[in-house]
């Protein structure tokens, strides 16, 4: 069987929409967030990364989960807004390494959490996981779409 990227960030999408802090869940490219029409914090953006094949029939995705909320002017809410998107990663983290792995995909142990200040359309403040993804595409050899 054959696990695409996009079954992948559709499994990362409603694991992140389930947590209940969260109210938004995006992807694409930090590029975009200037185009959204409005954030309602705390959002997670997808976004993806590079793919790499460490060995034959596995695939490793990255992607990045960004967790963001509104920092206002005066900062008074920057650690509440850190504290609050390192929890939310830290429990999305958990639930796809401990409770969704599977045969098809698995969590790489070992990610980063790297926090941030930003000034986009709003200010922004959160926490950027880095987060590996191993697909196992050895018996997918048949489905190849080749004459």
């Amino acid at each position: 069987m054959v696990t695409t990227q996009l079954q992948i960030k559709d499994r990362l999408a409603q694991t992140c929409a389930s947590h209940k802090m969260v109210r938004q869940v995006v992807y694409g490219f930090l590029t975009d967030v200037d185009d959204l029409p409005e954030l309602d914090p705390p959002t997670i953006y997808i976004v993806p990364g590079l793919t790499t094949v460490p060995r034959d029939g596995v695939f490793q995705l990255n992607f990045q989960l960004i967790c963001m909320d509104a920092l206002l002017p005066d900062k008074s809410n920057l650690e509440d807004i850190l504290s609050d998107c390192h929890g939310i990663l830290v429990d999305i983290y958990s639930k796809l390494l401990y409770i969704d792995n599977n045969d098809t995909w698995s969590i790489q142990t070992g990610t980063t959490f790297t926090p941030f200040q930003e000034r986009t359309k709003d200010y922004l403040a959160g926490y950027t996981m880095s987060l590996n993804i191993l697909t196992f595409q050895s018996n997918c050899l048949t489905e190849l779409p080749f004459n």
